[in-house]
Protein backbone atom coordinates (compact mmCIF):
# COMPACT_ATOMS: atom_id res chain seq x y z
CA UNK A 1 0.00 0.00 0.00
CA UNK A 2 1.54 3.35 -1.01
CA UNK A 3 2.42 5.87 1.69
CA UNK A 4 0.66 9.13 0.81
CA UNK A 5 1.84 11.17 3.79
CA UNK A 6 3.06 14.58 2.61
CA UNK A 7 5.15 17.38 4.07
CA UNK A 8 2.11 19.63 4.56
CA UNK A 9 0.61 17.06 6.91
CA UNK A 10 3.88 16.63 8.81
CA UNK A 11 4.26 20.41 9.23
CA UNK A 12 0.70 20.62 10.52
CA UNK A 13 1.31 17.80 13.00
CA UNK A 14 4.56 19.27 14.37
CA UNK A 15 3.06 22.75 14.67
CA UNK A 16 0.01 21.52 16.61
CA UNK A 17 2.32 19.51 18.88
CA UNK A 18 4.50 22.59 19.47
CA UNK A 19 1.65 25.05 20.00
CA UNK A 20 -0.71 22.71 21.84
CA UNK A 21 -3.56 24.39 20.02
CA UNK A 22 -5.23 24.06 16.63
CA UNK A 23 -6.06 27.78 16.66
CA UNK A 24 -2.44 28.87 17.27
CA UNK A 25 -1.04 26.28 14.84
CA UNK A 26 -3.41 27.38 12.07
CA UNK A 27 -2.37 31.00 12.56
CA UNK A 28 1.35 30.11 12.51
CA UNK A 29 0.94 28.12 9.29
CA UNK A 30 -1.36 30.68 7.72
CA UNK A 31 -4.04 28.00 7.28
CA UNK A 32 -7.73 28.00 8.10
CA UNK A 33 -8.69 25.77 11.05
CA UNK A 34 -10.73 23.42 8.81
CA UNK A 35 -7.72 23.00 6.49
CA UNK A 36 -5.43 22.29 9.43
CA UNK A 37 -7.90 19.80 10.92
CA UNK A 38 -8.12 18.04 7.56
CA UNK A 39 -4.30 17.70 7.39
CA UNK A 40 -4.20 16.11 10.85
CA UNK A 41 -7.15 13.85 10.07
CA UNK A 42 -5.55 12.64 6.82
CA UNK A 43 -2.25 11.96 8.60
CA UNK A 44 -4.03 9.96 11.31
CA UNK A 45 -5.88 7.97 8.65
CA UNK A 46 -2.62 7.08 6.95
CA UNK A 47 -1.06 6.04 10.26
CA UNK A 48 -4.18 4.22 11.43
CA UNK A 49 -4.31 5.80 14.87
CA UNK A 50 -4.99 9.12 16.58
CA UNK A 51 -2.09 11.47 17.22
CA UNK A 52 -4.11 13.92 19.32
CA UNK A 53 -6.98 13.61 21.80
CA UNK A 54 -9.28 16.57 21.24
CA UNK A 55 -11.90 18.11 23.51
CA UNK A 56 -13.89 21.27 22.94
CA UNK A 57 -11.40 23.21 25.02
CA UNK A 58 -8.04 21.47 24.72
CA UNK A 59 -5.76 19.23 22.64
CA UNK A 60 -3.56 16.49 24.11
CA UNK A 61 -0.94 14.63 22.14
CA UNK A 62 -1.18 10.84 22.43
CA UNK A 63 1.78 8.65 23.45
CA UNK A 64 2.04 7.54 19.81
CA UNK A 65 2.09 11.17 18.68
CA UNK A 66 4.68 12.05 21.31
CA UNK A 67 7.03 9.38 19.95
CA UNK A 68 6.37 10.47 16.39
CA UNK A 69 7.20 14.17 16.91
CA UNK A 70 11.03 13.95 16.88
CA UNK A 71 11.00 11.79 13.73
CA UNK A 72 8.62 14.13 11.92
CA UNK A 73 10.70 17.12 12.99
CA UNK A 74 13.88 15.42 11.72
CA UNK A 75 12.28 14.74 8.32
CA UNK A 76 11.23 18.38 7.99
CA UNK A 77 14.67 19.65 9.05
CA UNK A 78 16.42 17.42 6.52
CA UNK A 79 14.08 18.48 3.74
CA UNK A 80 14.41 22.18 4.56
CA UNK A 81 18.21 21.86 4.62
CA UNK A 82 18.17 20.08 1.28
CA UNK A 83 15.98 22.76 -0.29
CA UNK A 84 18.21 25.51 1.11
CA UNK A 85 21.28 23.83 -0.42
CA UNK A 86 19.55 23.51 -3.78
CA UNK A 87 18.44 27.14 -3.68
CA UNK A 88 21.97 28.21 -2.78
CA UNK A 89 23.25 26.35 -5.83
CA UNK A 90 20.60 27.95 -8.02
CA UNK A 91 21.64 31.34 -6.70
CA UNK A 92 25.29 30.43 -7.48
CA UNK A 93 26.49 30.49 -3.90
CA UNK A 94 27.69 26.89 -3.73
CA UNK A 95 28.87 24.16 -6.03
CA UNK A 96 31.82 22.47 -7.71
CA UNK A 97 32.97 23.27 -11.24
CA UNK A 98 35.55 21.50 -13.40
CA UNK A 99 37.09 23.50 -16.23
CA UNK A 100 39.15 21.85 -18.96
CA UNK A 101 41.51 24.24 -20.71
CA UNK A 102 44.75 24.66 -22.57
CA UNK A 103 47.86 24.98 -20.36
CA UNK A 104 48.36 28.62 -21.41
CA UNK A 105 44.78 29.42 -20.40
CA UNK A 106 45.15 27.49 -17.14
CA UNK A 107 48.32 29.31 -16.09
CA UNK A 108 47.63 32.85 -17.30
CA UNK A 109 43.89 33.46 -17.73
CA UNK A 110 42.12 31.27 -15.16
CA UNK A 111 44.00 32.51 -12.04
CA UNK A 112 42.56 36.00 -12.60
CA UNK A 113 39.08 34.64 -13.26
CA UNK A 114 39.15 32.49 -10.12
CA UNK A 115 40.50 35.35 -8.00
CA UNK A 116 37.50 37.44 -9.10
CA UNK A 117 35.10 34.60 -8.35
CA UNK A 118 36.68 33.91 -4.94
CA UNK A 119 35.91 37.46 -3.79
CA UNK A 120 32.24 37.13 -4.63
CA UNK A 121 31.41 33.41 -4.30
CA UNK A 122 34.04 31.71 -2.12
CA UNK A 123 31.93 28.56 -1.70
CA UNK A 124 32.18 27.63 -5.37
CA UNK A 125 35.10 25.21 -5.65
CA UNK A 126 36.87 24.93 -8.99
CA UNK A 127 39.07 22.21 -10.44
CA UNK A 128 41.27 23.18 -13.41
CA UNK A 129 42.33 20.34 -15.72
CA UNK A 130 44.82 21.41 -18.39
CA UNK A 131 45.39 19.49 -21.60
CA UNK A 132 45.80 19.96 -25.34
CA UNK A 133 42.67 20.68 -27.36
CA UNK A 134 42.03 16.99 -28.03
CA UNK A 135 42.05 16.33 -24.29
CA UNK A 136 39.86 19.35 -23.56
CA UNK A 137 37.23 18.12 -26.02
CA UNK A 138 37.36 14.58 -24.63
CA UNK A 139 36.79 15.76 -21.05
CA UNK A 140 33.77 17.86 -22.03
CA UNK A 141 32.20 15.06 -24.07
CA UNK A 142 32.77 12.51 -21.29
CA UNK A 143 31.11 14.79 -18.73
CA UNK A 144 34.37 15.17 -16.81
CA UNK A 145 34.35 18.96 -17.29
CA UNK A 146 31.51 21.47 -17.10
CA UNK A 147 32.99 23.46 -19.96
CA UNK A 148 36.30 24.03 -21.68
CA UNK A 149 38.46 26.87 -22.95
CA UNK A 150 40.73 26.25 -25.90
CA UNK A 151 41.58 27.04 -29.47
CA UNK A 152 38.76 27.01 -31.98
CA UNK A 153 41.13 25.51 -34.54
CA UNK A 154 39.83 22.10 -33.49
CA UNK A 155 36.12 21.66 -34.17
CA UNK A 156 33.85 18.84 -33.01
CA UNK A 157 30.30 18.13 -34.14
CA UNK A 158 29.15 17.37 -30.57
CA UNK A 159 30.57 20.57 -29.11
CA UNK A 160 29.23 24.09 -29.30
CA UNK A 161 31.56 27.06 -28.96
CA UNK A 162 31.97 30.80 -29.13
CA UNK A 163 35.17 32.79 -29.73
CA UNK A 164 35.73 35.36 -26.97
CA UNK A 165 39.41 36.28 -27.49
CA UNK A 166 42.06 36.46 -30.19
CA UNK A 167 45.60 35.97 -28.98
CA UNK A 168 48.43 37.57 -31.00
CA UNK A 169 51.40 35.44 -32.01
CA UNK A 170 54.65 36.80 -30.58
CA UNK A 171 58.28 35.82 -30.63
CA UNK A 172 60.25 35.10 -27.46
CA UNK A 173 64.04 35.39 -27.66
CA UNK A 174 66.97 35.09 -25.26
CA UNK A 175 68.55 38.42 -24.28
CA UNK A 176 71.77 37.27 -25.97
CA UNK A 177 70.09 37.23 -29.40
CA UNK A 178 70.55 40.30 -31.68
CA UNK A 179 66.80 40.15 -32.27
CA UNK A 180 66.23 40.99 -28.60
CA UNK A 181 67.27 44.58 -29.34
CA UNK A 182 64.46 45.08 -31.86
CA UNK A 183 61.07 46.49 -30.88
CA UNK A 184 59.22 44.53 -33.56
CA UNK A 185 60.12 41.32 -35.34
CA UNK A 186 58.82 39.98 -38.64
CA UNK A 187 58.11 36.33 -39.39
CA UNK A 188 60.81 36.41 -42.07
CA UNK A 189 63.36 37.33 -39.37
CA UNK A 190 62.92 33.81 -37.98
CA UNK A 191 64.28 32.24 -41.18
CA UNK A 192 67.33 30.15 -40.32
CA UNK A 193 67.34 31.11 -36.63
CA UNK A 194 67.67 28.35 -33.99
CA UNK A 195 64.04 27.60 -33.11
CA UNK A 196 62.50 25.81 -30.12
CA UNK A 197 59.23 24.35 -31.41
CA UNK A 198 56.17 23.14 -29.62
CA UNK A 199 55.31 19.51 -30.37
CA UNK A 200 52.87 18.51 -33.11
CA UNK A 201 50.21 17.61 -30.53
CA UNK A 202 49.72 21.30 -29.74
CA UNK A 203 47.61 23.81 -31.62
CA UNK A 204 50.48 26.31 -31.40
CA UNK A 205 52.66 24.11 -33.61
CA UNK A 206 49.89 23.83 -36.19
CA UNK A 207 49.56 27.61 -36.31
CA UNK A 208 53.32 28.17 -36.66
CA UNK A 209 53.73 25.49 -39.34
CA UNK A 210 50.82 26.87 -41.35
CA UNK A 211 52.25 30.41 -41.24
CA UNK A 212 55.86 29.60 -42.13
CA UNK A 213 54.74 27.33 -44.96
CA UNK A 214 52.70 30.14 -46.51
CA UNK A 215 55.65 32.54 -46.18
CA UNK A 216 58.25 30.05 -47.40
CA UNK A 217 60.25 30.30 -44.18
CA UNK A 218 62.63 27.53 -43.10
CA UNK A 219 62.80 27.05 -39.33
CA UNK A 220 65.99 25.63 -37.86
CA UNK A 221 64.35 23.49 -35.17
CA UNK A 222 66.80 22.63 -32.38
CA UNK A 223 64.28 21.12 -29.95
CA UNK A 224 60.62 20.11 -29.75
CA UNK A 225 58.81 20.37 -26.44
CA UNK A 226 55.22 20.10 -25.21
CA UNK A 227 55.41 22.00 -21.92
CA UNK A 228 55.37 25.79 -21.72
CA UNK A 229 57.62 25.81 -18.65
CA UNK A 230 60.18 23.81 -20.61
CA UNK A 231 59.93 26.33 -23.44
CA UNK A 232 60.83 29.13 -21.03
CA UNK A 233 63.82 27.18 -19.72
CA UNK A 234 65.14 26.46 -23.21
CA UNK A 235 64.97 30.12 -24.23
CA UNK A 236 66.60 31.28 -20.97
CA UNK A 237 69.57 29.02 -21.72
CA UNK A 238 69.93 30.66 -25.11
CA UNK A 239 69.21 27.53 -27.15
CA UNK A 240 67.04 29.45 -29.57
CA UNK A 241 63.94 31.53 -29.99
CA UNK A 242 60.31 30.52 -30.35
CA UNK A 243 56.90 31.76 -31.45
CA UNK A 244 53.73 31.42 -29.41
CA UNK A 245 50.51 33.30 -28.60
CA UNK A 246 50.76 36.00 -25.95
CA UNK A 247 48.96 33.95 -23.27
CA UNK A 248 51.44 31.08 -23.76
CA UNK A 249 54.55 33.22 -23.36
CA UNK A 250 56.66 33.62 -20.21
CA UNK A 251 55.76 36.60 -18.06
CA UNK A 252 57.20 40.03 -18.80
CA UNK A 253 59.40 40.07 -15.68
CA UNK A 254 61.82 37.42 -17.02
CA UNK A 255 65.34 38.89 -16.99
CA UNK A 256 66.83 36.47 -19.55
CA UNK A 257 64.01 36.63 -22.09
CA UNK A 258 62.49 39.26 -24.34
CA UNK A 259 59.12 39.02 -26.06
CA UNK A 260 58.04 40.97 -29.11
CA UNK A 261 54.97 40.99 -31.38
CA UNK A 262 55.36 39.12 -34.67
CA UNK A 263 54.37 41.12 -37.72
CA UNK A 264 54.01 40.85 -41.46
CA UNK A 265 51.59 39.21 -41.08
CA UNK A 266 49.94 39.63 -37.68
CA UNK A 267 48.56 36.20 -36.72
CA UNK A 268 46.08 35.61 -33.92
CA UNK A 269 44.98 32.38 -32.25
CA UNK A 270 41.28 32.23 -31.46
CA UNK A 271 40.35 31.38 -27.87
CA UNK A 272 36.92 29.81 -27.51
CA UNK A 273 34.55 28.65 -24.83
CA UNK A 274 33.42 25.06 -25.48
CA UNK A 275 30.48 23.15 -24.02
CA UNK A 276 28.56 20.00 -24.88
CA UNK A 277 25.96 20.68 -27.53
CA UNK A 278 22.41 20.60 -26.20
CA UNK A 279 23.53 20.73 -22.55
CA UNK A 280 23.10 23.75 -20.29
CA UNK A 281 25.58 24.88 -17.64
CA UNK A 282 25.03 24.51 -13.92
CA UNK A 283 24.49 27.72 -11.93
CA UNK A 284 27.96 27.33 -10.41
CA UNK A 285 29.57 26.93 -13.85
CA UNK A 286 27.63 29.95 -15.09
CA UNK A 287 29.04 31.91 -12.14
CA UNK A 288 32.60 31.18 -13.30
CA UNK A 289 31.71 32.46 -16.76
CA UNK A 290 30.19 35.56 -15.17
CA UNK A 291 33.54 36.17 -13.45
CA UNK A 292 35.33 35.76 -16.81
CA UNK A 293 32.93 38.27 -18.35
CA UNK A 294 33.51 40.67 -15.45
CA UNK A 295 37.30 40.48 -15.89
CA UNK A 296 36.95 41.27 -19.59
CA UNK A 297 34.48 44.13 -19.24
CA UNK A 298 36.34 45.71 -16.31
CA UNK A 299 39.43 46.19 -18.46
CA UNK A 300 41.56 43.96 -16.24
CA UNK A 301 42.35 41.57 -19.09
CA UNK A 302 43.28 44.37 -21.47
CA UNK A 303 45.70 45.77 -18.89
CA UNK A 304 47.47 42.47 -18.25
CA UNK A 305 47.32 41.07 -21.79
CA UNK A 306 47.59 44.00 -24.24
CA UNK A 307 48.30 41.72 -27.20
CA UNK A 308 44.98 39.88 -26.77
CA UNK A 309 41.72 41.12 -28.30
CA UNK A 310 38.79 40.40 -25.97
CA UNK A 311 35.16 40.05 -27.02
CA UNK A 312 32.78 40.13 -24.05
CA UNK A 313 29.78 40.42 -26.36
CA UNK A 314 30.41 36.93 -27.69
CA UNK A 315 29.70 35.56 -24.20
CA UNK A 316 26.70 37.85 -23.75
CA UNK A 317 25.11 36.66 -26.98
CA UNK A 318 25.19 33.07 -25.76
CA UNK A 319 23.46 34.03 -22.48
CA UNK A 320 25.40 31.33 -20.64
CA UNK A 321 25.66 33.21 -17.35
Amino acid sequence: MPNNVNLRQLRAFVMVADKGSFVKAAAALNLSQPALSQCIRQLEEHIGSQLFNRTTRSVYITPLGLGFVPHARDILTRFDTLMADVQDAVQRRHGHVTVACLPSVASRLMPRVLATNEKQLPDIHVTIRDSNMKGVAAMILAGDADFGIGSSVTAHSDLDHCVFARDMMCVVVPVTSPLARRRTIRWTDLDGEPFVAMSHETGIRDLVDETVEKLGISLKIVAEISNLATLSGMIEEGLGLSAAPDLALPRENQSLIRRRPLSEPTIRRSISLFWKKGHGLSPAAAAILASLHQCITSGEMQAHFPNVEWDARALEKRALF
